[in-house]
């Protein structure tokens, strides 16, 4: 009985300085370590073509930056487009078959994609053609998840979006 005990005190003896002596990372290596992880989940998403973009404040072309309270924005899958969008502005032509809709509030295929690396992140082009309009958003989006989104239309004022990139949730 007194060499079982002996034993397991032993062994939790050697359990423990074992422990002690594995290295832990610094606050710094650990932070390193989460952006790496979070400038390449940025990049899979954008190759994907599967991304949310969640905006924070909008900055229409001849008013004041506004602070957005409501949840508000674009979810890009594969090959469509999922806008729901303010839109403060002139318009040039109006769609008057529904006047209570906004004209950024829309879900149509994507005409084209494009991305492109830049020094600081990702430029990614993406056309939609509606019923009344074409419009034209450019993503500028920072390695880190950071993005602005300018919104030109041939029917409206342009209109600009600042955000972040968000990973969508897995479809069950």
């Amino acid at each position: 009985m007194k060499i079982l005990l002996l034993t397991v005190i032993m062994v939790l003896a050697v359990t423990i300085g074992n422990a002690q002596n594995t290295e832990k990372k610094s606050k710094k290596e650990l932070k390193a370590e989460k952006k790496a992880q979070q400038i390449a989940q940025v990049k899979a998403i954008i190759k994907s073509k599967n991304f949310i973009f969640k905006a924070k404040s909008v900055n229409p072309a001849n008013s004041t930056t506004k602070t957005l309270t409501t949840d508000f924005g674009i979810e890009i899958r594969n090959d469509s487009i999922f806008s729901y969008m303010p839109y403060y502005g002139n318009s040039y032509s109006r769609d008057y078959s529904n006047p209570n809709s906004s004209p950024m509030g829309f879900i149509q295929p994507i005409q084209k994609y494009d991305m492109e690396k830049t020094k600081s992140g990702y430029d990614v082009n993406v056309k939609v053609q509606n019923v009344h309009d074409i419009i034209d958003l450019t993503f500028h989006i920072s390695e880190m998840g950071s993005a602005t989104v300018a919104a030109a239309s041939i029917n409206r004022q342009s209109i600009s979006y600042t955000g972040e990139i968000l990973v969508p949730l897995p479809k069950e």
